[in-house]
């Protein structure tokens, strides 16, 4: 919670009797959101010089991931976070770490006009990508699975903690079908966030992505960053078709 000018500090105190009070109260914290702003709603009444709360949860959560006939069941770093003023305007941020691969295209193609081969299957480098998707709104929730899919579907395929030899290829062979930048999994990712969500949030929900990409034959990371509404990410969509 915020605190004025006019206090030197805050009962800290009571910000773990809001954690208990609404811990207990199972009608109200049937979900972590719905648990969060519970807590953001208890903070308020316990500090009554703040004009507002923010709440943050982080966790692993497992989501069902299927790609080129591979099937895993994959864990992902998530961060909820809950904003509540006295006025009862509440934001809702929710946040999905995923990690995929990405394939360069411009080795890629270097290598097959060196060699006379096909871009689809000339050697590249490759490297491990760490995606991050942030959908914020004004009280609306989004289901953490359906931010994770877009982020998946994003890379030039998606990492799996388990894989037999003959999956280890498929994965390859299909990776190196789909080549692509980190500003480009970027891109893709926003717009697949704001695609998945305009629907249910309003075109004035923001969307943030950022990426960091393990760089396998540099000695430096790379990292690239988005962040716009979903009205602004669709339209710039549509104006470069």
């Amino acid at each position: 919670m915020d605190l004025g000018p006019e206090r030197r500090g805050a009962h800290l105190s009571r910000n773990v009797e809001a954690l208990i009070d609404a811990v207990n109260d199972v009608g109200e914290s049937w979900s972590i959101e719905a648990y969060l702003d519970a807590i953001a709603k208890r903070l308020l009444e316990k500090h009554e010089y703040a004009t507002q709360a923010i709440v943050k949860a982080r966790t692993i959560y497992h989501v069902d991931l299927e790609y080129a006939g591979i099937r895993g069941r994959e864990p992902v770093s998530v961060e909820v976070r809950v904003s509540r003023d006295r006025a009862g305007a509440k934001k809702w941020a929710i946040t999905v770490e995923a990690r995929g691969m990405t394939v360069c295209p411009s080795s890629q193609e270097t290598i097959a006009s060196m060699k006379g081969l096909d871009p689809r299957t000339a050697p590249g480098h490759s490297q491990r990508v760490i995606l991050r998707g942030t959908v914020e709104s004004r009280g609306t929730m989004v289901r953490i699975e359906d931010i994770a899919s877009a982020l998946f579907s994003s890379f030039s395929a998606p990492t799996f903690t388990l894989l037999k030899r003959i999956e280890e290829a498929k994965l390859v062979v299909e990776a190196f079908r789909n080549p692509k930048f980190l500003e480009d999994v970027v891109r893709d990712a926003a717009l697949r966030l704001a695609e998945k969500f305009r629907g249910l949030v309003g075109d004035d929900s923001i969307i943030e992505v950022e990426a960091w990409s393990q760089e396998s034959i540099h000695p430096h990371n790379l990292y690239s960053y988005k962040r716009g509404t979903v009205g602004d990410i669709i339209a710039e969509y549509k104006s470069k078709q």
